[in-house]
């Protein structure tokens, strides 16, 4: 069995997952887009809460105007007011849940500013037509109305700023350890080859036999005669 271990393509793996832990990390340390948590939030509802209470203190009937121009200023004043407990009050929250979230906070300013222009419809033919403390309070809730619009305007161009600052310090961090990564030595290609285990040494164990010997036998006599000879 063969078994390659190229280095080349670790190394790339290792730059590639270094980048990426680098990238979230840098991400996660970005600061929101919108500062001070709620911001959006804080910035614009005292100013809605005071147009809520202005538009509650005033009658239309005893507006000095033509019928007409009283039903009109009555369909505005209750846009508005179906706007700040129905789709200005989800949007606000919308961007309480995410506060670091550029096109939330401005999904809440796009529709403040179109609150704007039709509570100045209202306070343009209260100024006319309304008693004094109507009008001065119309008028002093549109005034907060577009202080905050602009506070909010500044919070949301802030962040964005910051955060595109911050984007560009990413891609140019990302674009320097690139260009080090191109300029560095190439690896060296290594290949391993494994044949497998290593077979067994056989031992051969040579068998040694061991022959006996015979016991030497008396010598017999050769000569008859001698052997007489000696018995005599």
């Amino acid at each position: 069995m063969l078994r390659f271990r190229v280095w080349s393509i670790v190394f790339l793996v290792v730059c590639a997952t270094s980048a990426a832990v680098y990238s979230a990390s840098a991400i996660a340390q970005m600061p929101s887009a919108v500062p001070g948590g709620a911001a959006v939030s804080a910035t614009v509802r005292p100013a809605l809460s005071q147009v809520a209470q202005a538009l509650q203190q005033i009658n239309t009937h005893r507006w000095k105007a033509p019928n007409s121009v009283r039903d009109a200023a009555d369909e505005d004043i209750v846009s508005i007011q179906r706007d700040l407990s129905g789709t200005l009050a989800g949007l606000l929250q919308q961007a309480d849940a995410a506060p670091g979230s550029v096109p939330a906070a401005f999904a809440v300013y796009r529709n403040v500013d179109a609150l704007y222009d039709t509570l100045l419809r209202v306070v343009e033919t209260a100024e006319l037509a309304a008693p004094d403390p109507e009008s001065t309070s119309l008028e002093a809730a549109l005034k907060n109305l577009e202080d905050a619009r602009a506070n909010l305007g500044d919070v949301i161009l802030n962040g964005s700023e910051t955060q595109q600052a911050e984007l560009v310090r990413l891609r140019t961090a990302i674009q320097a350890a690139a260009a080090a990564q191109r300029a560095a030595p190439p690896r060296v290609k290594t290949t391993v080859i494994d044949d497998g285990p290593t077979p067994a040494r056989t031992t051969h164990h040579r068998r040694t036999t061991s022959t006996k010997k015979p016991e030497a036998k008396p010598a017999q006599p050769t000569n008859p005669s001698q052997n007489s000879a000696s018995h005599s």
